[in-house]
C-alpha cells in the first residue's frame, strides 16, 4: 500500500489557484470548478507517488494538468509535498522560483 504524503500549498500558489478559477468561470460558468477538481486529481497522483513526474527546475518537479494549460510545481520534503506554483504553461516562465 501507497502512503500519501501530506500536501501542502504555498500562500501564492493558492493565490494562482483562485485567479485561474476565478478566471475560468468567467468565461464559462462551471468551468473553474473542472479546473478545481483536476487540481484535486493532480494533488492526490502527486502525493501518492511524488517521485514519478519529471524533474524541472532545481529541485522542484512539474506535473501537467490535462485539460487546462497548468503545471503544478512542487517540492518533495522530508515529512510533506510542497506545491510551489500553480503556473500557466504559457506565461512567464520561471517567476515562481523566488518562493524556494
Amino acid at each position: 500500500m501507497i502512503m500519501k504524503k501530506r500536501v501542502e500549498y504555498h500562500p501564492e500558489a493558492i493565490r494562482e489557484i483562485h485567479e485561474a478559477v476565478k478566471w475560468y468561470n468567467a468565461r464559462n460558468d462551471g468551468l473553474g470548478t473542472e479546473f478545481l477538481i483536476e487540481l484535486k486529481s493532480a494533488e492526490s497522483l502527486i502525493a501518492g507517488e511524488p517521485e514519478i513526474w519529471p524533474f524541472y527546475e532545481g529541485n522542484t518537479q512539474r506535473y501537467l494538468l490535462k485539460k487546462f494549460p497548468f503545471s503544478v510545481i512542487y517540492l518533495i520534503c522530508k515529512e510533506k509535498i510542497q506545491i510551489v506554483a500553480i503556473t500557466h504553461c504559457k506565461r512567464k516562465p520561471a517567476y515562481w522560483r523566488k518562493r524556494l
